[in-house]
């Protein structure tokens, strides 16, 4: 038998590391060919017990040719017949199976598997080694212990690891036996060539080869090819098991088998394990960077805090100096209305960088003013922060040091009356209080007004001066200068040098205002009611735009005109009336004037007790008839409803015109006693004769505007006309008035429209001798495209002593 070994398939002697020398002369190739059965042999009858160790050969759809192989050749047993000598029979290496156990012929070793596993003993079982049977050595190698074994042919040392059968040690190294796997039963080797020479190529290769040997009772996956009668066998026809015949033609040698391939599984489990991992390094790297805070991130939060002027905030993303401190004290000392600030894109490098800015402020009472600067950045704990320092603020700026500004101011606007006229300084003393007057300012002033006001710089105190002081003073010329903290407190005393001036800015003077005051008008309101004897207050109205167009009290030194709080009497009676028109009533509907009505608590009486019976609306708002226009009131309308028209005619809102003015109001009525009276012009409101002069101006122009005293520069917010639903029938009932009610024997002059109204006042501790309050008199109406209000104080009837006033005023016009 060949003493090659397993694991050296090419050598021709026993292993490198065996002492003993080759028993036969070197082979050919394919020592291993095991010969076919003849066609129609019968398979061998085993009588070894070992028929569990044959291979599994292909099943054969058509019997092989050749001739019958029953039998040993004679002298097959011979111990002297040379494994190299070539058989010459044709017997084809299936012809091992054919032989049985029983024949005469046949070697003790035969059904011995070849090449028989090498075993621990260190020897080659030979012809007369022990029968498959018998005892086995231990196995000390063998990855499989079996109970029965075979020795290795004498030579050898006993290191082979491979056993192609069923319970005997299975082959695990790295050199398996030379082909491919055996072939199942209906293997599809072609009858024609049992050794094909591709036989492995992928078409006869196992469908699953095994990851780690076959288990016991299995036959190996790999390795054992050519044992069962397929793949590439070691040698060629002059293998040990060759028919001696001369008739054998031996099939041409296979090309040489490819080297064993080394498994990559190895290596693609490396290179997965690493790309994951440099992915998971990667990707925390990534994660850690683009979580890092960004220098951006610092001068964006520092930039919008400045433009916000919210220093504490600004102070969050600095280190160093005092942020809020110095920039807030910047701010006060400048006088900034705004900011615009621009920081551009930090630049880094390692832990420190920076960013340039830009700044521009709006000053008050100046023009406007900036500077550039630089950002140091520093990161610190993985933050990034602006290094900040005074000269961070502004460049030069040093420790202890702010920018303050001194001021000198250029010609102050005037006030001026519709046509021009000035009325500061005027003799008038109503107007001077419309104007207002100037005065040293004061520290509160300052405070108020901005670092370009000092202690007694000339500003408005009152009236129309104090509310346009910035339009008024102008511009100042500016000077900034770098000034230690406490000395720029009081700017008076600062002293400007070359060397501490920042800049200079130059200033404007300041811009006139224009009222909306018609002097013609106003002197006619002057000498009507200059001889009351009684404090009294006129205001007179342009009805298409709600400009005042006078405002006389007499005495001076109180603008009763815009800030007397009185009840409107029966004037008012316009507000009720309108309601009642609002909810279904016509001039004509029949009303009740009788002497007295009580809604339910409180008697109404009329003035001088009288009392007219039957009348149409208008004639009862003619006449002035309390008992008539109450009765309607408390059954038609509710104090919501009373309330919304007192509203529609600018009650219960603020008349801002540039000067202090007294709002108007009339609360929700309780009761019905307090409706009636709320609707007579009683109770609990208080007007202005400013707002009484709206009334009549909304009844001529058809919507009640909201007064305007100054029309450049025209005032923002100014509330948009409310239309008066049913004007025209209220023209009518107050001209009415005039011609045929309370006011028929004032000697009015040209179409004017009234309506009188006494309005009680006071507890009944100040009523006289017969229970009589005292009253304001009161008259409004209109007369072409001017409206008024007169109110005396205390007067008594407005017929008698408010009428004949405004006769003077409207006669004038």
């Amino acid at each position: 038998m060949d003493e090659r070994s397993p694991r050296q398939p090419d050598s021709s002697g026993p292993p490198e590391e065996s002492d003993e020398t080759p028993a036969h002369a070197p082979r050919p190739e394919n020592p291993y060919r095991i010969p076919r059965r003849p066609q129609g042999a019968p398979p061998p009858t085993d009588t070894t017990g070992l028929s569990g160790y044959k291979h599994a050969r292909p099943t054969d759809s058509v019997a092989p040719s050749g001739p019958a192989f029953g039998t040993l050749p004679e002298d097959f047993g011979s111990a002297d017949r040379s494994w190299d000598t070539p058989r010459d029979d044709g017997s084809s290496a299936d012809a091992w199976e054919s032989l049985s156990t029983s024949d005469p012929h046949r070697p003790e070793h035969w059904n011995t598997p070849y090449p028989a596993a090498q075993g621990p003993a260190g020897g080659w079982s030979g012809p007369t080694g022990e029968a498959p049977g018998g005892p086995r050595p231990v196995q000390d190698s063998w990855q499989e212990p079996s109970s029965v074994g075979h020795e290795a042919p004498s030579g050898h040392d006993g290191s082979w690891d491979d056993a192609p059968y069923r319970g005997e040690p299975v082959h695990h190294g790295d050199t398996p036996y030379p082909g491919g796997a055996p072939h199942p039963e209906g293997s599809p080797y072609p009858e024609s060539d049992p050794y094909p020479a591709n036989a492995s190529s992928p078409e006869y290769a196992p469908e699953s080869p095994a990851a780690s040997g076959p288990q016991s009772g299995q036959r190996p996956a790999e390795g054992f090819e050519y044992l069962y009668g397929g793949g590439a066998a070691p040698g060629g026809p002059n293998g040990p098991d060759r028919p001696d015949d001369g008739d054998y033609d031996p099939a041409p040698p296979p090309p040489p088998p490819p080297p064993p391939r080394k498994s990559r599984r190895g290596l693609v489990i490396g290179v997965v394990s690493a790309v994951v991992v440099l992915l998971l390094v990667g990707g925390a790297a990534s994660w850690y960077v683009l979580t890092l805070p960004e220098p951006g991130e610092a001068t964006a939060e520092y930039e919008a805090a400045w433009e916000a002027q919210d220093y504490e905030r600004l102070a969050s993303v600095t280190t160093g100096g005092d942020a809020a401190s110095v920039l807030s004290g910047i701010d006060s000392g400048l006088g900034i209305e705004s900011l615009d600030v621009e920081v551009s894109t930090p630049t880094t490098e390692g832990s420190s960088g920076s960013a340039s800015y830009e700044v521009t402020v709006s000053l008050t009472n100046a023009g406007d003013w900036g500077w550039k600067g630089e950002l140091p950045l520093v990161r610190e704990d993985g933050e990034w922060w602006v290094d900040f320092s005074p000269e961070v603020a502004y460049p030069g700026l040093g420790e202890g040091q702010v920018l303050a500004r001194t001021a000198v101011w250029g010609e102050r606007g005037q006030i001026l009356a519709a046509d021009g006229t000035p009325l500061d300084g005027s003799v008038s003393g109503s107007l001077q209080m419309i104007a207002g007057s100037l005065g040293e300012a004061t520290a509160e002033d300052v405070e108020r007004l901005g670092p370009a006001y000092s202690v007694g710089d000339t500003v408005g105190v009152s009236g129309l001066q104090r509310t346009y002081e910035e339009r008024l003073a102008g511009e100042a010329a500016t000077t900034i200068v770098m000034a230690d903290a406490d000395a720029a407190e009081d700017t008076s005393s600062l002293e400007v040098t070359e060397e501490n001036t920042v800049a200079t800015l130059d200033g404007a003077d300041g811009e006139d205002i224009t009222t909306s005051i018609d002097m013609a008008v106003q002197d006619a309101a002057s000498n009507a009611i200059i001889g009351s004897n009684d404090p009294a207050g006129m205001v007179a109205l342009r009805p298409s735009t709600g400009e005042i167009l006078a405002a006389v009290n007499v005495p001076g030194g109180m603008n009763r005109a815009f800030q007397g709080q009185y009840a409107p009497g029966s004037t008012f009676k316009v507000v009720s009336y309108s309601a009642l028109l609002d909810g279904g009533m016509t001039t004509d509907a029949p009303m009740d004037c009788s002497k007295e009505y009580d809604p339910g608590g409180w008697t109404f009486t009329n003035a001088g007790g009288a009392a007219y019976g039957a009348q149409s609306m208008t004639e009862a708002f003619a006449t002035s008839c309390n008992t008539a226009l109450v009765q309607q009131v408390v059954e038609r309308l509710d104090a919501n409803t009373l309330q919304a028209s007192a509203e529609q005619f600018g009650m219960n809102a603020p008349l801002d015109i540039g000067v202090p003015a007294f709002e108007p109001s009339f609360p929700t009525p309780e009761g019905r006693v307090l409706l009636g009276a709320q609707s007579i012009g009683q109770g609990q409101i208080l007007t202005t004769p400013l707002h009484m002069a709206t009334v009549p101006a909304a009844v001529a122009d058809g919507s009640w505007r909201h007064p305007v005293l100054v029309k450049d520069p025209v005032r923002e917010g100014t509330p948009e006309p409310r239309p008066i639903t049913h004007a025209d029938a209220l023209r009518t009932m107050m001209r009415a008035v005039v011609t045929e009610g309370t006011a028929k024997s004032l000697p009015f002059q040209g179409e004017v429209h009234g309506k009188t109204g006494t309005a009680e006042y006071g507890t009944a501790e100040d009523a006289d001798e017969e229970g009589n309050l005292p009253s304001h008199a009161w008259m409004i109406g209109f007369k072409g495209d001017v409206a008024f209000a007169v109110v005396v104080e205390g007067g008594g009837g407005g017929s008698s002593v408010a009428g004949p006033l405004a006769v003077k005023f409207a006669n004038a016009l």
